[in-house]
């Protein structure tokens, strides 16, 4: 591939804009974020590769146990395949968007060198058992249009040859070496995945919600993402659907309970991927983490709460959020480029409006449906939010971890932790409150029913009449009935 790429011009956009195309700007708008973020930690891994800072394999060189002083360094092999990873999921949106096609041709040019470079080569060479796994990088940048035939010439010799010795590998594993394998020879869209190896991974039996842990909770979202080759391809799973997305609801309520966005998006992408419509718990998780990415300008990490307000070992704010929070931002990228090219197959679909919010990613409170459509999503059945706690209600906070919250709030010794829906729901009652009555009256005509309206939350404003009218005067027979009445 050549280095010059050539580039379109980009031309803003005039006019007004309908809700439909304001809804895809604004999904388009966080895979360009993806996009930028993995060229800025790309760059960033190579410079750190260049200085020596990682040893081989991406640790770093220490003796013995030594407390962190600073967040964990990036691994530039685990950088290069997610980035390509990305690369290959919005490549259908290229076509559409002339910035996207700009941004992303920019970060193959980045890819290029890494993906198939000398070190790559030797360990294709070096560990034949493992080439799929090596040359991932590679099969990604050419199915999204940057092929290399000497490349291709190399990994087909090697594998097309005498089966090499390799590691034993678990059944996800497993399944990833065979969705590789279809993409190398072309085949990813003809070929269905082995119904054999899906039935043998996490997706086969049922998945212990309550004693799983986020480990197995990645695998689940890396199955999926292999069965149905990102989206593209329709799935047949060996267990009911609707069971594998209760399962996905489930692990979403606790990845949120626990402030683990880059576990939550992954979960998300489970009802894309698998093509069937979201469920509520599923749309407010989403509203959530769009509200969280727009608050910090970035989605935060499971580990950036811990070195937010450290000098982080000497590094600076963009060296601490993309150690901790680079892969984040590249799921939510990935996340929102498969709903787009879904868009129109079960794609949540709302009516009317709200001031920051997306037409489609309204959450069931502001849908008029009231608390039990959240309650009715992410409490087990038979159980009600007023007298016991809900799984989601630390969920609302994005930066202070689940444990300090209501010790780090000023002002707050003595005070109860939230228990109740009430409790949970402030946030959003105060953003109801913060409506105007514009905006009520048209999400009161969505369907809002005065049963389903908390009193306290949709308490209705009642302003004096600038001109009010006389009461009528009333008819003599009334105003003898009623001088009988004294």
């Amino acid at each position: 591939m050549s280095a010059v790429v050539s580039m379109p011009m980009v031309r803003p956009v005039v006019g007004r804009r309908s809700v439909a195309a304001r809804r895809r700007d604004d999904l388009l708008g966080r895979v360009h974020l993806a996009v930028r973020m993995a060229r800025r930690t790309l760059k960033a891994a190579v410079a750190a590769e260049e200085e020596g800072l990682l040893a081989e394999g991406g640790r770093e060189a220490s003796k013995g146990p030594v407390a962190p002083a600073a967040p964990a360094a990036l691994v530039l092999g685990k950088v290069v395949g997610e980035a390509a990873m990305l690369l290959r999921t919005t490549a259908p949106l290229r076509g559409e968007d002339e910035t996207l096609d700009v941004e992303s041709r920019l970060l193959a040019v980045q890819l290029v060198a890494q993906a198939r470079g000398a070190r790559v080569r030797e360990r294709l060479c070096n560990d034949a058992g493992r080439a799929l796994e090596h040359a991932s990088a590679h099969l990604f940048l050419g199915d999204a249009g940057y092929p290399d035939e000497a490349f291709d010439r190399l990994l087909d010799d090697i594998l097309d040859g005498e089966d090499a010795c390799g590691p034993e590998r678990l059944p996800n594993h497993q399944l990833e070496c065979a969705w590789l394998d279809q993409i190398r020879r072309g085949r990813v869209e003809v070929e269905p995945i082995d119904e054999e190896l899906l039935v043998a991974t996490c997706i086969g039996w049922p998945l212990d919600v309550l004693g799983c842990s986020t480990l197995d909770l990645y695998m689940f979202t890396h199955v999926v993402m292999y069965a149905s080759d990102m989206g593209r391809r329709a799935v047949h799973p060996p267990r009911p659907v609707e069971d594998i997305l209760a399962e996905a609801e489930a692990g979403l309520a606790a990845a949120l309970d626990a402030d683990n966005f880059d576990l939550a998006a992954e979960l998300l992408w489970t009802w894309p991927m698998l093509r069937q419509r979201w469920s509520a718990a599923a749309v407010f998780a989403l509203e959530l983490l769009m509200r969280v990415q727009d608050e910090h300008a970035f989605l935060p990490g499971p580990d950036y709460a811990r070195w937010a307000g450290r000098s982080g070992g000497g590094l600076a704010h963009e060296d601490v959020v993309q150690r901790t929070s680079y892969h984040a931002n590249l799921v939510m990228g990935m996340l929102c480029a498969v709903a787009l090219q879904t868009e129109g197959r079960g794609f949540p679909s709302r009516r009317g409006s709200r001031p920051g919010i997306s037409v489609r990613w309204r959450s069931p409170l502001a849908r008029g449906r009231g608390p039990s459509a959240i309650c009715s999503s992410v409490c087990p059945p038979g159980r009600s939010c007023r007298g016991g706690s809900v799984p989601l209600r630390h969920s609302m906070s994005t930066s202070a971890p689940r444990s300090r919250r209501c010790a780090s709030a000023p002002g707050s010794a003595g005070r109860r932790p939230p228990t109740t829906f009430r409790d949970c729901a402030k946030p959003w009652l105060r953003r109801w409150n913060t409506t105007t009555a514009t905006d009520r009256r048209r999400i009161r005509r969505c369907g809002v029913s005065s049963a389903s309206r908390p009193s306290v939350a949709f308490k209705r404003k009642r302003w004096p009449r600038a001109d009010p009218r006389p009461s009528p005067r009333p008819s003599p027979a009334v105003r003898e009935r009623e001088q009988e009445a004294q």
